[in-house]
Formats: structure tokens, sequence, C-alpha cells
């Protein structure tokens, strides 16, 4: 595995949080727009990639 650098990590860091704080305001926000399935998916499954890039 690469070293990652520490301007990478907190990249890294950053779009982590992004897409946690994206994936509360969907299940916030389900019951007045729905649930975009797709989207979800995709940010959980972007979560998961940042997750074992960083531990």
């Amino acid at each position: 595995m690469p070293v990652m650098d520490r301007q990478m990590k907190m990249k890294l860091q950053a779009e982590l949080a992004y897409v946690k704080e994206r994936l509360d305001q969907i299940r916030q926000n389900r019951d007045e727009q729905g649930i975009n399935r797709e989207e979800m998916e995709m940010l959980e499954k972007r979560k998961r990639d940042i997750m074992n890039q960083l531990f």
C-alpha cells in the first residue's frame, strides 16, 4: 500500500465528512423528499472506500 501524505489524508477526511453529512441529510429528509436509493448506495460505497484507504 502506498504511503499516504498528510495532504491526501486531509482530503480524504474532508470527503468522508461530506459523505457522512450528505447521508445524514438524506436520512433526515426522507419523509419529505423520499429516498434516492442510487445516491445512497453510491455514497455508502464511497464511504467504505474512503474508510479502507484511511484505516
